[in-house]
């Protein structure tokens, strides 16, 4: 993660919190109290939610996923070698493979997939969106992971895990080798 992705995460959260800490307790202490509770609190949320992406971005290591950005709204699109019918099934069952998902809608005419997943220790749940478009032999697949809460700052690498996995079930389903996307180490 880098630097200022973590600043980001830091100041997204550690204020927003900190703030709503010290104003619950503006009228029980005095204003000086208040606020440095505040402040300390806020630096410890916003200090755990670091810590937290850190270990996400860990965590998608592992699971051979380039965490990349970690923001909590994904997109990407991919080429395909294939017909759009048989490409469009094997995204479905990409998709099926995932953690707590589902299916909201499904249309072969047009290639959508949208699904909803359900809420996880590090997550309150995403909505995922697959278009698979093209004609002949090339296709492509597009797919978004987006938070289902729309505040949302730092979701823990979901949305990153979300996507990598489609991709990784969707050349599984192919039997297309996929591309070698693993994390390189310093």
């Amino acid at each position: 993660m880098s630097r200022a992705s973590s600043t980001r995460v830091f100041w997204a959260t550690a204020v927003p919190f900190g703030v709503a800490m010290a104003v619950f307790r503006m009228g029980h202490m005095p204003t000086a109290y208040a606020v440095g509770i505040g402040v300390v609190l806020g630096s410890l949320f916003g200090g755990a939610s670091v810590w937290m992406q850190k270990r996400a971005e860990l965590r998608l290591k592992t699971q051979g996923i380039d965490p990349g950005d970690l923001a909590p709204v994904q997109e990407r699109s991919e080429e395909i070698a294939g017909d759009l019918a048989s490409v469009y099934q094997a995204s479905r069952n990409a998709l099926l493979k995932l953690r707590k998902l589902r299916l909201v809608k499904e249309d072969p005419v047009t290639g959508q997939l949208d699904a909803k997943t359900g809420s996880t220790l590090w997550s309150w749940g995403e909505t995922i969106s697959v278009r698979v478009t093209g004609d002949g032999s090339a296709t492509t697949v597009h797919i978004s992971s987006r938070p289902r809460l729309s505040t949302t700052v730092a979701d823990s690498g979901k949305a990153v895990e979300n996507v990598g996995l489609f991709f990784q079930h969707l050349h599984s389903e192919l039997g297309a080798p996929a591309p070698n996307n693993r994390w390189r180490g310093p």
